[in-house]
């Protein structure tokens, strides 16, 4: 005898992924460079007078400075912090505006 699907079970058929109640999903990222962001901005935020941080690019690797920047500029404009980088052939420099 041939069971016959109910409406439910043809619905769970179809589902691929799980449900779960809004309230649940974490509203936070922690991208590829969190640990290095996490860094600077710990160290931004015991800076006092018009300094600026100097890291070394290899401390950087895998990730390119562009990635790096716009993680910092996500974390920034979150936290509404004003920062600034700037890059030469061995340095990212970061420092804040105010």
């Amino acid at each position: 005898m041939a069971t016959v699907n109910t409406a439910k079970q043809q619905e769970q058929d179809r589902k691929s992924f799980e449900a779960i109640s809004q309230s649940a999903v974490p509203h936070t990222r922690k991208g590829k460079h969190h640990h290095i962001v996490k860094q600077i901005l710990a160290e931004l935020q015991v800076l006092r007078g018009k300094k600026a941080l100097k890291i070394p690019r290899t401390t950087l690797e895998p990730a390119t400075i562009a990635q790096v920047r716009a993680a910092l500029s996500r974390v920034s404009a979150k936290q509404k912090l004003a920062l600034s980088t700037s890059v030469d052939d061995n340095y990212f420099y970061v420092w804040r505006e105010k």
